[in-house]
């Protein structure tokens, strides 16, 4: 084929023009580039911060929930501790003195809490006794300390005697002068208050997390709705309020960010605020709005250049080739490209894929031709070569029954010879039959094998009906079952050779069972005779030619994985496996 050129126009690189517009616009992509990350950020970064900092908000929550639960159980040992609740009994029913109970409650105080990080002093006292007694340790490295018990005493004892009266069983927060408090009642088996215990947290070990909380304005904290300021903010406050049950969640306004977060505790709700001004959440963006405009216009320009470009030399020559590909695709072959780009690379393209088109059509022809006529001789040459020595041997048989018996069984062998016959002669030209009549004819074969072998030979057949109207090829089976009793029972004095059917969603498959030895012989030769290098002429003996022309047969119908497949078991008995596709 001649090649084509356009006239009158000048062939020129692609590549030489794209070049030429990067080097001249280099800088204006990079422009651009700082522009949409400007652009970014400042779209971008408000959201991206509050989500940053509610997520570190939820972390440091979660962290002061550990720490409260913590002083939550270390409270609730004392209800199960029951040397403590017996003593404030008998203290409360007269049974002991205040000195002799003294001494158990001072002792479990200081032994639980004195050194427990999480406490800063810890009170007790029995609330059913006549003249109860106030028993205290505090824990110096937690923060406590003398005077903090006597300011408890002074001011907020009374108080928290009235709060824990309406507790009932469940432990409290009491939060008096930026001091937590947590109070307990332990009861008896019918509930009744016998004692109280209070501990003052470490508020700065329990609530460090939200304490160091980076560059907040102001951060609040509430348990169970008892509010602890731990940095007084106003504005805070007024907005925590306003929320009302909604405790998680973030809002701006302008540059200020307020965040919430709300967690559950073992037996409370543990909600924190943060305030966070400007100095963090705010970045200079200023100007960047009109450089910006700047570059956009530029920006526009350039694409509609490039744009242009591109689609006049690269995307309409591709999208031609493209056409031809799809056409070649579809089956239409030696079709022909007709416009020819004006650059140099896609006009050779076009001129080497209109030759590259014909040459394929020619050449398609050519091997379409010599496939079909080579793939209808060698299935006609393979359905041919029936095992002659098994008409041989058969023809001996009914020969010498002919002579030696004079009974029916001549008959009855003639009449499985001829349903042989006809199969092998195939009057029909069927590359394919039901299961059910090429079961007819391995009944046929075994019929007459039967009477040349005798109680030699036994048969177990597990075909199921329902497998019975699929087609397979036609005498693919009888080679199969002659080897396995050819091999397994022949040598041998007496052998099994079981046949079974079944299938799966894709696959029938036919497998024969027989007792013959596997040896490695055998292997390397059944290798040998089911390899696709193996040719007719390598052909040695009837029973290779069995299993050989069954593997091609299924190779040439169906393609892979069909096949015949043969392999030794666990229990050294040999397996012949017959692959067919699901066809009815």
């Amino acid at each position: 084929m001649k090649r084509e050129t356009s006239k009158g126009k000048r062939q020129y690189s692609v590549k030489g023009k794209i070049i030429g517009i990067l080097l001249s616009c280099w800088m204006l992509p990079f422009l651009f580039l700082i522009g949409i990350l400007g652009m970014y950020l400042a779209n971008n970064h408000s959201g991206m911060t509050a989500e940053n900092f509610q997520k570190q908000l939820a972390f440091s929550s979660r962290i002061c929930v550990e720490r409260l639960n913590a002083a939550v159980n270390a409270s609730r040992d004392a209800s199960y501790d029951g040397q403590l609740l017996a003593a404030a009994m008998e203290l409360a029913e007269g049974k002991a003195g205040i000195l002799e109970t003294g001494d158990i409650y001072k002792e479990y105080l200081a032994n639980k809490y004195q050194k427990n990080k999480l406490v800063s002093e810890a009170f007790f006292w029995v609330t059913s006794g006549k003249d109860p007694q106030i028993y205290n340790i505090y824990n110096e490295k937690a923060g406590g300390s003398y005077q903090q018990v006597l300011t408890y005493m002074q001011k907020y004892h009374e108080d928290i005697k009235e709060y824990a009266g309406s507790l009932g069983t469940r432990a409290g927060f009491v939060n008096r002068d930026g001091r937590c408090y947590l109070v307990r009642n332990l009861v008896d088996s019918c509930y009744k208050e016998q004692a109280v215990l209070v501990l003052h947290l470490n508020e700065e070990y329990c609530f460090e997390s939200l304490i160091n909380y980076p560059a907040c304005a102001g951060a609040n904290l509430r348990v169970n709705g008892e509010k602890l300021s731990v940095k007084e903010n106003e504005a805070l406050d007024q907005w925590q309020e306003a929320r009302g049950e909604k405790q998680d969640g973030y809002a701006w306004e302008r540059d200020t960010l307020y965040i919430a977060d709300r967690q559950q505790g073992s037996c409370y709700w543990l909600d924190t605020a943060v305030v966070l001004g400007d100095t963090v959440t705010k970045f200079p963006f200023y100007g960047y709005e009109y450089v910006m405009a700047a570059m956009i216009v530029s920006l526009v320009a350039m694409l509609v250049l490039m744009v242009w470009v591109f689609r006049k030399e690269v995307s309409e020559p591709v999208e031609h080739l493209s056409e031809g590909a799809r056409n070649i695709e579809k089956g239409n072959l030696g079709y022909q490209l007709e416009t020819f780009p004006a650059n140099r690379e896609f006009s050779y393209l076009t001129h080497s894929f209109n030759e590259m088109s014909e040459h394929l059509k020619q050449q398609f022809d050519k091997i379409y031709r010599e496939e079909i006529a080579l793939r209808e001789a060698r299935i006609m040459a393979l359905q041919s070569n029936i095992n002659p020595h098994f008409l041989n041997n058969t023809l001996e048989i009914i020969n010498w029954e002919a002579r030696f018996s004079g009974n029916t069984k001549v008959s009855d062998m003639i009449g499985a010879l001829s349903t042989m016959l006809d199969a092998a002669m195939d009057r029909r030209k069927r590359p394919e039959v039901r299961l059910r009549e090429e079961m007819g004819y391995v009944n046929s074969y075994l019929y007459i094998t039967r009477e040349r072998l005798g109680s030699r030979l036994h048969m177990e057949i597990d075909v199921p009906e329902e497998l019975m109207d699929y087609l397979v090829p036609r005498l693919v089976l009888q080679p199969v079952v002659e080897n396995a009793i050819e091999h397994g029972v022949v040598p041998n004095t007496s052998g099994t050779v079981t046949l079974v059917g079944r299938r799966d969603e894709k696959y029938l498959y036919l497998e024969t069972i027989n007792d013959g030895e596997f040896t490695e012989e055998d292997r390397k030769k059944v290798a040998w005779l089911l390899s696709p290098a193996f040719t007719p002429k390598e052909r040695e003996s009837s029973g290779n030619l069995g299993i050989a022309n069954v593997n091609q047969r299924l190779r040439i119908l169906y393609g892979e994985p069909c096949g015949l497949y043969m392999e030794e078991l666990p229990d050294g008995k040999v397996l012949a496996k017959i692959v067919i596709p699901l066809r009815k």
